[in-house]
């Protein structure tokens, strides 16, 4: 049943929320399924949480935004999204209105520009700030200091992702919507197909990747030794020949430049760097028989790119000022997936587990004083907890971080609701909503059919893999079809092998969507409850223009 702008949203019996203000009950709150699907850890909650709030009011504010900001909160270990309205008049959201307008005109040409010149070169200082800080030399005092210079580096990080994004994001759903109302609905998503083909940091760690694997391919023993071996055996393995140890070598090299990375936002879980598993699954995908190499892809949707806007123009050579008003919305909206895969990669990718240098040290020093068992539980803490450890050691750190981590597993069992606390205007929220976050639509009640937004053509029939992690990525052989909860950028050379994706979240303008587009395959986002209704190893049909995923049997 729906519920009403004002109402509260019905809690169920397993998910018991304490309202914590009270009043925190009379604001609208999303679960953010896209970015944390799973349990997050005190720490994640407690440092990202609070910097990714601040970082998104600043933007806002610079913005002229219709919101003051945003809160993030935990309930039950899951991360939930909340935003602050604007109080104001209605005088003065007219003025504002005006302000924002103005500013999004103002950065929508220069958006690609201000990411590189502006933008990317403070994050890649911030990021070496952290990286390099002298985390053994520190003192006690000087660790626990810089944990509150890491929460104002974070926070500043996220104020510079919003404002790369915001516009970028902007720009690229009113594209849509103008070719929408003037053009007519896109029902092959050739709108957002005329945004795709352009180089990036996600398509260029793929291609880099691939590259090895050609050259492993061209030495059966090493290419045995990666496919076979146990992947926490495999670089050991490698090093025994000559031959071995020069891929190694080159997988090495390819962490440096590509391994600060991991599966989700999860501060505890570790990098590329630290647990190679990940890699070497995408490394294996690559090394199967059909794997797509990603700069024919990317190749493939350049040109597709092109014929479509050829042809946008051509039946628009009637009508100059129409013509010319489409030619320049589409040369500005194809700024988006340069700027949203690259600052992925530097902001949402590197700088997140960079964020796990200091707490890691800060773990290594309690297990040094014998108040916890393992570095890694140290992420069971929040922020101004470790701060206090470090400085303070005490014994009794274990027991809290156990009784976490059984809460954490017990939750982790949980699907949390979609929507908690009480229901804001919708007609706010609709746009981003949809296209990004692809939030709002309600899912389907017939147990074979699942509903979500279409992210891209086609209709293919295989076998569904149910893929929570990258370390489940193993099982996948070419034609399946991939049914996770949600993709970022590592998970990009897994569309390499699979024939279609389906997506519990994400719109049209999310990570999924875009690569399913490169790739030229069906893609469904947004379902909800795609990873709860299927069973791995069903035999499923992908509709992704229609955005309908069928159950058969």
């Amino acid at each position: 049943m729906a519920v009403r702008p004002g109402e509260r949203f019905p809690l169920p019996d397993d998910f018991p929320v304490k309202w914590d203000p009270p009043e925190d009950v009379g604001q609208y709150w999303f679960w953010d399924q896209m970015h944390h699907p799973h349990a997050i850890t005190p720490m994640t909650s407690s440092l990202d949480g609070p910097a990714f709030g601040r970082g998104f009011g600043k933007a806002c504010r610079a913005l002229h935004m219709p919101m003051r900001g945003a809160e993030t909160k935990p309930f039950n270990y899951y991360l939930y999204f909340g935003n602050v309205p604007l109080i104001e008049t209605a005088l003065e959201a007219a003025e504002r209105e005006k302000l924002f307008t103005a500013e999004m005109m103002t950065r929508a040409p220069r958006v690609l520009k201000d990411w590189n010149e502006v933008y990317l070169p403070e994050v890649m200082s911030l990021n070496e700030r952290v990286r390099d800080y002298p985390y053994q030399e520190a003192s006690p005092r000087e660790l626990a200091d810089f944990l509150d210079e890491v929460l104002e580096i974070r926070s500043r990080v996220w104020e510079l992702h919003f404002l790369a994004v915001f516009p970028a994001m902007g720009i690229a759903a009113e594209f849509s919507r103008v070719y929408e109302e003037e053009i007519g609905p896109a029902v092959d998503q050739e709108h957002y197909r005329m945004l795709q083909g352009f180089p990036n940091k996600s398509v260029e760690a793929g291609q880099a990747l691939f590259e090895i694997a050609q050259e492993i391919k061209a030495t059966p023993e090493v290419a045995q030794t990666v496919t076979q071996a146990p992947v926490h055996e495999v670089f050991a393995q490698l090093d025994v020949s000559t031959a071995g140890q020069a891929a190694a070598n080159r997988l090495r090299s390819y962490l440096d430049d590509y391994g600060w990375r991991s599966d989700q936002f999860e501060l505890a879980d570790p990098s590329w760097r630290e647990d190679h598993r990940p890699m070497l699954y995408n490394l294996r995908g690559y090394l199967k028989d059909g794997a797509v190499d990603p700069a024919q892809e990317q190749a493939r949707a350049a040109s597709d790119r092109e014929q479509l806007v050829a042809q946008m123009l051509e039946r628009l050579d009637g009508d100059v000022a129409r013509r010319n008003r489409f030619q320049m919305m589409v040369m500005m909206a194809q700024q988006y997936l340069p700027v949203q895969e690259n600052h992925n990669f530097y902001i949402d990718q590197m700088n997140t587990v960079l964020m796990r240098l200091p707490v890691l040290e800060v773990g290594r020093r309690l297990v040094a004083a014998g108040s916890l068992t393992d570095a890694s539980d140290t992420f069971l803490l929040t922020r101004e907890e470790a701060r206090h450890a470090v400085l303070k050691p005490e014994a009794s750190w274990q027991t809290g971080v156990a009784r976490r981590k059984a809460e954490m597993d017990l939750w982790s069992k949980v699907v949390p609701p979609q929507f908690i606390g009480t229901q804001s205007a919708i007609e706010a929220r609709n746009d981003v909503m949809e296209r990004f976050w692809g939030l709002g639509k309600e899912p389907s009640h017939d147990p074979k059919v699942i509903t979500g937004y279409a992210a891209s053509k086609g209709v293919v029939t295989g076998t569904a893999r149910i893929v929570r992690h990258l370390d489940e990525a193993d099982k996948l052989v070419r034609g399946d079809v991939l049914v996770c909860e949600m993709t970022m950028p590592p998970w990009t050379p897994l569309f390499s092998i699979v024939s279609a994706v389906v997506a519990d979240t994400g719109g049209a303008l999310s990570h999924c969507a875009i690569v399913a587009r490169e790739y030229h395959m069906p893609c469904v986002v947004g379902t909800r409850i795609g990873t709860q209704r299927i069973k791995d190893g069903q035999t499923v049909t992908v509709d992704g223009g229609q955005g309908i995923v069928r159950i058969e049997g």
